[in-house]
């Protein structure tokens, strides 16, 4: 980790459900962005730990180029931070409301890039867990391509925690074996990225029903499948079609075991 530098607050970015995001400036002119828990969760055993277990898994995974990375961590008045890179631009839940054209024009290479950041967690034994289109952020700066970076390490676990540990995330995003078994696998942010995936390329989700029970239930239902994304999206290309109703598979032997095998057929 690098030296830690001065900066300046130049004003609140966003509030999260853990934290409050803050604009930064070093004073060489850099810009990013401060992380800090919320005041009502800093005596909180349970909150406060997995905030700090979300810092030290984004540091180990930092830098990369599809990580929104670390530049520092540590404690300040008894608030755990974090200092991560700035991505001004978007993410892709943004895109996908907004039926953006970028979305359209770059829909393969975002969900390659997405692809590639949950790959890295996944080689080096870590879940992510909370796989949905606002954690990952687009950065359009200075390139022909957007590239994408994974964020939000909130929920992140080494993959014998989550063997062993009952299952948190996104309802929407969750694979049958975290509803029915209470075990989450790499297999199931490989379902969660193809839930986004489908999203992303036919603004619908695979599953859907009356209410949000029953939209749950779908999910978890091994004899419910989805339609075709070729129905919602003609442009989709086969082999990009294929990829993402295998990691739907709602049994996990059928579908990829991680990530990086859900990369090498979206590359080959």
């Amino acid at each position: 980790m690098a030296e830690k530098k001065s900066y300046r607050v130049t004003g609140l970015l966003a509030e999260g459900g853990m934290a409050q995001l803050f604009n930064i400036v070093y004073a060489d002119g850099h810009k990013a962005v401060l992380r800090v828990l919320h005041g009502r969760y800093v005596w909180r055993i349970r909150p406060r730990r997995r905030f700090v277990n979300g810092l030290k898994m984004r540091a180990e995974l930092s830098p990369h180029e599809h990580i929104a990375s670390t530049l520092e961590f540590g404690s300040k008045w008894l608030k755990p931070y974090e200092i991560i890179e700035m991505v001004d631009d978007s993410n892709l839940k943004v895109l996908i409301n907004q039926r953006s054209e970028a979305l359209r024009m770059h829909r393969d290479e975002i969900l390659l890039g997405a692809a590639k950041g949950l790959a890295y967690m996944h080689q080096k034994k870590l879940l992510h867990l909370d796989v949905k289109p606002e954690n990952f952020l687009i950065d359009y700066s200075d390139r022909f391509e957007p590239v994408v970076k994974l964020t939000d390490f909130d929920l992140a676990c080494t993959v014998e925690q989550g063997r062993n540990t009952r299952p948190a995330g996104t309802p929407a995003y969750m694979a049958p074996e975290q509803f029915n078994l209470k075990i989450s696998l790499r297999a199931s942010d490989v379902f969660a990225f193809g839930v986004m995936a489908y999203h992303a390329c036919s603004g619908r989700f695979p599953f859907s029903g009356d209410s949000e029970l029953q939209t749950m239930r779908n999910q978890a239902d091994e004899n419910v499948k989805p339609k075709r994304i070729s129905e919602y999206c003609r442009d989709i290309s086969p082999r990009m079609e294929r990829v993402i109703m295998r990691c739907l598979a709602k049994r996990v032997q059928e579908r990829y075991p991680d990530m990086d095998a859900c990369l090498n057929d979206m590359c080959s």
